[in-house]
């Protein structure tokens, strides 16, 4: 069986409204995304500073 491996536009606003409750910001947001979908990856050295 294949795994899909997008979200629905559903699952995105969904995602979008959690974090907005925990006062993610817009730019944490597109981060967040963005590292999902594969785009970006984390800076380590970023998180332990």
């Amino acid at each position: 069986m294949e795994v899909l491996k997008a979200m629905t536009a559903r699952e995105i606003l969904n995602l979008i409204e959690w974090l907005k409750a925990r006062n993610f910001t817009s730019d944490d947001i597109i981060d967040c995304i963005e590292t999902i979908e594969g785009k970006k990856k984390e800076d380590k050295t970023e998180k332990e500073s």
